[in-house]
């Protein structure tokens, strides 16, 4: 496999131009601001468009102790959202239908029927406990088992009077006993340090929880946009005779490192707009330090060595491939590949330094996510950590490259049946 570097910079030249110019790159220009923008939006919205529709419930008390109360607590809650104008629903405490002939399964039945109908929202089975100082056993009736609003609101008013009866039969003030149970708030800070005279400073949910993910699913969407772009780009040119046409002037893996220098270069292009933006937001947020410049060397090497590990395999899979439903069954091995960090990402977060964590940040396919996003977090990886996953991911980009180059330079001019995986394994051990 000998190197023109000259034809291999023309050939990433023509492949970074023609690839920039395209509709598709807009659109991946566009995807990551758009996904991560939408979903805030969409979150903000469905947050201040709460369901105020009226909670009606009925309850039915049978140990006769709970009823009034929850009428007095309804009236109350109600009260404070008409006072303070508060996005939540109002709670209707419907009469409770007597019993009829069939007993209370019979009642139980006719009040799911109201439920399915739509008259109640739910409804509520109050029992006693087994003994007299026994918590009641309450039971809650919803056609919506993931509303907890009024379920919630209801235990905590139960609870409350239990309380206050326990309370009260031991002859105790409820006051003093609130008083004496005020929780402790422990407040959440880094470690301190010695040039701040061993002050710590708060933990910013933002530095600890929103860059690591952000910088992560940064690399994430750009190799997600870039391989099947390099995968399309090979079947069209080889669906097209294109490919025969350039083989008369470079060789086959030539062609094959321009085209990936090409999309190294489309994928910093990304990099640099995404980071560019994301900085002046930062910057007018006042979180302009949010990363270090060694951060952002790391974010680039480990963007460079992932384009390279996947761009390779996506480039194999286009050039054994006739058309792009052939490469939808042999590009499964590489998306899983590529799919393992948004597997256990959000375990790294909670414990960057669990030995999952860092099994997986070491992992070669994984590791340009997984780092980075371990980098930016607190505790940093040790410096070894970081050495190690570098030469590890470099020794599987310089892998992947030439067993990406072998196996184009046997498919791409091969016509007809599609390889199987074992029939590529063999063209990469064989060339």
């Amino acid at each position: 496999m000998s190197l023109d570097l000259r034809k291999i910079g023309v050939v990433a030249a023509t492949e970074f131009s023609s690839s920039v110019r395209t509709k598709s790159f807009l659109i991946s220009l566009l995807a990551l601001p758009l996904i991560m923008g939408g979903s805030i939006a969409l979150q903000a919205f469905a947050a201040s468009r709460v369901d105020v529709k009226p909670r009606r419930f009925v309850v039915v008390d049978g140990s006769g102790k709970f009823a009034a109360t929850i009428a007095k607590a309804v009236e109350g809650y109600n009260a404070n959202v008409d006072a303070t104008k508060a996005q939540r629903p109002r709670f209707v405490l419907e009469p409770t239908p007597d019993a009829p002939a069939g007993g209370e399964a019979a009642r139980s039945l006719a009040l799911s029927d109201r439920v399915r109908a739509g008259g109640l929202d739910a409804y509520v089975e109050i029992r006693p406990g087994a003994t007299p100082d026994a918590a009641p056993k309450v039971e809650y009736h919803s056609n919506n088992p993931n509303d907890d609003l009024l379920r919630g609101w209801l235990t905590a008013v139960i609870d409350s009077d239990v309380r206050a009866r326990r309370y009260k039969d031991a002859g105790i003030d409820q006051r003093v006993v609130e008083g004496l149970s005020r929780p402790v708030v422990a407040e959440n800070l880094q470690l301190a340090e010695r040039n701040d005279a061993g002050s710590a400073k708060k933990v910013d949910p933002v530095r600890t929880m929103f860059v690591p993910v952000i910088l992560m699913f940064v690399i994430f969407m750009i190799v997600m946009t870039s391989g099947p772009q390099l995968l399309n780009s090979v079947i069209e040119e080889k669906m097209s005779r294109i490919s025969e046409v350039l083989l008369g002037s470079v060789s086959p893996f030539t062609l094959m490192m321009g085209k990936l220098v090409g999309n190294v270069g489309v994928s910093m292009l990304l990099a640099s707009l995404y980071l560019g933006a994301g900085y002046g937001v930062a910057a007018y947020h006042g979180y302009a330090d949010v990363v270090s410049p060694g951060l952002l060397a790391a974010l680039i090497l480990f963007l460079f060595l992932a384009v390279l590990v996947f761009g390779s395999l996506y480039m194999a899979v286009g050039a054994a491939c006739n058309d792009l439903k052939d490469a939808q069954s042999l590009m499964w091995p590489v998306m899983i590949l590529s799919m393992l960090p948004m597997f256990v990402w959000t375990s790294v977060l909670k414990n960057p330094s669990s030995p999952l964590s860092v099994g997986m940040s070491l992992f070669p396919t994984a590791s340009p996510f997984l780092m980075l996003m371990r980098m930016a977090m607190q505790p940093t990886p040790p410096a070894w950590e970081v050495a190690l996953s570098v030469v590890l991911t470099t020794l599987t980009a310089l892998a992947c490259v030439w067993i990406g180059g072998r196996i184009f330079r046997t498919g791409l001019l091969m016509q007809g049946k599609t390889p199987t995986l074992a029939e590529m394994a063999k063209w990469a051990w064989r060339g």
